[in-house]
């Protein structure tokens, strides 16, 4: 599988092994945020509520940062908004050691959410831009494997370097960030033509999307919400669920995600490689499926095997449903594919937002699995609305049949 991946990725045009590596350089860089909470109670001068308030003003920037991409990849090249955002997002960290005050460390961290994830919805149209639709899959794949191989590795250094100096990590963060932006400066080549998909346009000339194209991508993105909650949970419900609510060791959380990650980095790109020629409503209800029966079985878990088992189905619906969705977003909506791409990543972000307060409004005593029993039925039931979206053509993107493998 290892000699799979790497046969994909070098298999990669230019602009997509470039920013491969840009992506897994700044991932591995993002080692601050998960130490932001600890640092404003160490040394903020903040009390808990006014450090979660905080933390939480991330979200809303990257947030913010979603709704304005469409609108700025219409003046900006994807590589330009990229290169920014990096910037912007170093100038950020460097800052955030010095500051004190509640309101300066607010407004900075609002700054830093939205220049961390303006990269998202950039990169997301860098992809579009050197692909043809029926690549999208495998690229997308390829892109998830460059952010989890770099979330992975981040959280790990920045645990070592908070240890060692509380203010380091963010100077550390800057220096990784400032990284990859010069390696995709030096490497970002020629800009597109101006009539190449994804590339910015003028206002004035860039086409509108049809009423058909802006349904179906709104029919889409309502579908994806069940999926992007229920992909939200494990990260922020997965450890309350095993030591609370299951009364297991708590190594069975670590379990958890460790068999998520792996079975990601090893099978993701290869899987999606094999399944480039398949549509996308066979692929999106094979993850749908996988995904809904995952989180159902995370909801009957008695114990740590069966926790395995459950997260070993829905890591497979998620290998397969997320670079198939993106490739469906891509295809789907033509000339709006900048706006439609910043949109359904605004999407994934309000899935993280609404996740926790849900989960503990859905958990208690004697009914700890709630949360994932919602998670998959609703997931199982938006599958059965894909089916029957597909029955009309304002719900339904039709797809030409794929005549060339990746």
């Amino acid at each position: 599988m290892i000699t799979e991946t790497r046969r994909a990725l070098a298999g990669l045009a230019a602009p997509l092994r470039t920013l491969f590596l840009t992506v897994l350089i700044f991932r591995a860089g993002t080692m601050a945020y998960p130490f932001l909470a600890p640092h404003l109670l160490l040394s903020g001068g903040v009390d808990a509520t006014a450090a979660g308030m905080t933390v939480a003003g991330f979200g809303v920037g990257a947030l913010a940062a979603d709704l304005a991409a469409g609108p700025l990849l219409i003046r900006w090249r994807p590589h330009s908004l990229m290169l920014s955002g990096f910037l912007l997002n170093a100038a950020v960290l460097a800052c955030v050691p010095a500051l004190h005050g509640r309101a300066a460390l607010a407004a900075a961290v609002l700054v830093w959410g939205f220049a961390y994830e303006i990269v998202t919805p950039a990169a997301y149209s860098a992809t579009i831009a050197a692909t043809r639709p029926e690549e999208r899959k495998v690229a997308f794949a390829c892109y998830r494997l460059a952010v989890n191989l770099g979330t992975a590795v981040g959280p790990m250094i920045g645990a070592l370097v908070f240890a060692a100096d509380p203010d380091a990590v963010f100077w550390v963060n800057a220096l990784c960030v400032l990284a990859a932006t010069g390696h995709l400066y030096t490497h970002r080549g020629r800009p597109p033509a101006p009539d190449t998909a994804g590339a910015p346009r003028p206002r004035s000339a860039r086409p509108r999307a049809t009423r058909a194209e802006r349904t179906r991508f709104w029919t889409v993105f309502g579908l994806s919400l069940p999926i992007q909650l229920a992909y939200a949970l494990p990260s922020v419900f997965v450890s309350t669920y095993v030591i609370v609510g299951l009364g297991l060791p708590g190594y069975w959380a670590g379990v958890v995600f460790t068999v998520n990650a792996v079975v990601i980095v090893l099978f993701e790109v290869p899987l999606n490689v094999r399944m480039a020629r398949v549509g996308s409503l066979p692929t999106l209800l094979t993850g749908y499926t996988l995904a809904g029966a995952g989180f159902l079985l995370m909801a009957r878990a008695g114990s740590g095997p069966t926790l395995v088992l459950a997260t070993l189905v829905w890591t497979a619906g998620e290998i397969v449903v997320f670079p198939g969705l993106l490739g469906y977003v891509s295809r789907l909506s033509g000339p709006a594919a900048d706006r439609n791409m910043s949109l359904f990543s605004g999407g994934v972000n309000v899935a993280f937002i609404l996740a926790p307060q849900l989960a503990l409004l859905l958990s208690g005593p004697g009914h700890a699995g709630a949360p994932w029993a919602v998670a998959g039925a609703a997931v199982c039931a938006a599958g059965l609305l894909l089916v029957a979206a597909r029955t009309h053509p304002y719900a339904w993107h039709k797809e030409e049949p794929c005549t060339s493998a990746t």
